[in-house]
């Protein structure tokens, strides 16, 4: 017998890794091959640009064989069966990070993507998008200053537009008055269960004097974690756990195909509300780290039931969609470094 024949015999006779050694495998590598996951806290609704930019941040995926125990031996699972099966990866990958912890004196610093579908507005404007580039320091403790910089790339923005900045104040208002710095997020509890109650607690349903704008408290829960998973920096542990509660949200469904706003494709799981749109939270296909988010109009008729600003855009436009470029900690804010 031929020494690769014997090999090959070898190789075969092992049994088939796990699933979760597998995505932990993944996320080791991954860990090696791209920044480490701090978050951007949540600055409101955003979207969709930077075709160019995205083919130059394109991750490159890790191919490795799966064997379904349900299925055939040697047919490969090419593609998750479920959100919950996403998320339960999402989790096994969070796991298996060791990101930084940031000193409470020092700030997050993130580099973002945003870019929104315009409805032209009342006075009958074009439609089309606006796109912002964004840099923002956040104190891990919430309670210094923070600053923003931004400038539009796209959307008719004048070519070579500087960046402007402005302080975050705090305390009071503007994204500061968000509770997802670091330390904020970390006194959250890590049981599902006990964290999707407190999640209900800290996002409340929304209801106000017009109802038909209003939202549920699953609604806005889903919101908020996509907030913190995508925008925000959370310690590996509670990413984990928040994945793990996101599965226990009614209706969290499976997109096997999204992109995020420098043009990476992904799988997502989202969330249809009652407003009509489509909330979805982008994973990387071979590390499960979140890549971003994405808005898409999937009831046009829901939606102007509600709203008036899209009447006649068909199903499936997207809507806002963003990415994450870059983070790191600082010890004060301006720095890039």
């Amino acid at each position: 017998m031929d020494e690769m024949r014997m090999l090959r015999d070898h190789h075969d006779a092992q049994p088939s890794p796990s699933a979760d050694s597998v995505v932990a495998a993944r996320a080791r590598l991954a860990a090696h091959t791209r920044p480490r996951g701090l978050r951007l806290p949540r600055l409101g609704r955003v979207a969709l640009g930077a075709g160019a930019l995205g083919a130059a941040l394109a991750v490159g995926l890790v191919v490795v064989q799966v064997v379904d125990g349900d299925r055939e031996p040697g047919v490969l699972k090419a593609e998750p069966a479920s959100a919950a099966e996403v998320l339960d990866n999402a989790a096994t990958a969070a796991r298996h990070r060791h990101d930084p912890e940031p000193r409470p004196t020092q700030f997050v610093y993130t580099e973002v993507l945003r870019s929104e579908y315009g409805s032209g507005g009342v006075r009958g404007a074009a439609r089309g998008w606006q796109n912002t580039h964004l840099r923002t320091w956040i104190p891990a403790d919430g309670k210094a200053d923070g600053l923003l910089q931004e400038k539009r790339t796209g959307g008719g923005a004048p070519a070579g537009e500087a960046w402007s900045t402005s302080p975050l104040r705090q305390p009071n208002g503007g994204p500061l008055g968000d509770p997802n710095n670091y330390l904020s997020l970390d006194r959250l509890p890590r049981d599902p269960d006990k964290l999707l109650a407190a999640l209900h607690r800290r996002y409340p349903g929304r209801h106000s004097a017009d109802p038909i704008r209003d939202r549920s408290s699953d609604e806005e829960v889903f919101d908020g974690v996509e907030g913190m998973v995508t925008q925000s920096y959370v310690p590996p542990t509670l990413r984990a756990a928040l994945f793990q509660a996101t599965k226990k949200i009614p209706g969290i469904t499976l997109v096997k195909d999204a992109v995020d706003a420098a043009g990476r494709h992904g799988v997502a799981v989202a969330l249809t509300f009652e407003d009509g749109t489509r909330e979805e939270i982008i994973f990387d296909r071979g590390s499960y780290v979140p890549l971003g988010s994405r808005d898409v109009l999937d009831d046009p008729a829901a939606y102007n039931r509600r709203f008036a600003d899209l009447k006649g855009v068909a199903r499936g436009q997207t809507l806002s969609v963003t990415a994450l470029l870059s983070t790191r900690v600082v010890d004060r804010p301006g720095r890039l470094s």
